[in-house]
């Protein structure tokens, strides 16, 4: 297996540096005011978020077919939170010239390389699309949303089954976080669904008009929270 950095190294991903813990290691002190101020201990990584997820051939694959126009998108995230110092709530925008099919593959791509093997096999569907760069088909059990992220921490994209949301995958490394809903009827309407975009074919010719909320991410084992650091002290 080889290194595949998720996101691509070229997404502000290639100097990055983090630690590994455990999910029972991070909830000892289960006080969510405490886990604030949690200091991992241990090994520090660097050289950017990744793992040995993927066959050179796959790895070289999402390389040539999906990366660069991953790594444009991520650009425009990074104007947009970097704009009035970022400090808003919400921003709104126009893509242009934007091929949201590569994306939401590559985004697909980054949530199979940080769950286990059987992922692929619990829930078809995943990683056939990702494997045809043409097909627009995705089952409709999936959706996929996003919004912005400037403070906080990492999100791995590893599955968690919830009693709100069901079966969610949350991937956030600014400056964007992506939700995957699995078997949801609900529609998250503080997040943006991007899902149907991948049906775009004339990406040339077509505006968008989106607004992308922007969350913060403290608690890094916790999906769907975007609570401020105000807010989880004052939890009681």
């Amino acid at each position: 297996m080889s290194f595949e950095h998720f996101p691509p190294s070229s997404a502000y991903n290639k100097n990055t540096k983090y630690f590994s813990i455990s999910h029972d290691d991070y909830f000892k002190d289960s006080e969510a005011e405490s886990l604030l101020e949690f200091q991992p201990k241990g090994r520090k990584f660097q050289g950017g978020l990744g793992d040995n997820c993927l066959c050179i051939d796959c790895n070289g694959f999402l390389g040539s077919a999906y990366v660069r126009e991953y790594k444009k998108w991520a650009s425009i995230g990074m104007t947009l939170i970097n704009q009035d110092g970022g400090n808003f709530k919400a921003c709104g925008f126009t893509s242009v010239e934007i091929n949201f099919l590569k994306i939401l593959k590559q985004i697909i791509a980054i949530f199979i390389c940080n769950n286990r093997p059987i992922f692929t096999e619990i829930y078809p569907g995943l990683i056939e699309f990702v494997r045809d760069e043409e097909s627009t088909y995705l089952p409709s059990r999936y959706k996929i949303y996003t919004y912005l992220n400037n403070e906080g921490q990492i999100r791995t994209g590893k599955i968690f089954y919830t009693n709100l949301y069901g079966a969610v995958c949350e991937f956030t490394f600014r400056p964007f976080g992506y939700v995957l809903s699995i078997d949801n009827e609900m529609n998250f309407e503080n997040l943006l669904e991007i899902t149907g975009l991948k049906d775009i074919t004339d990406y040339k010719k077509t505006e968008i008009e989106m607004i992308l909320n922007k969350y913060p991410t403290y608690l890094p084992f916790v999906p769907m929270d975007y609570r401020t650091k105000e807010e989880i002290k004052n939890c009681r």
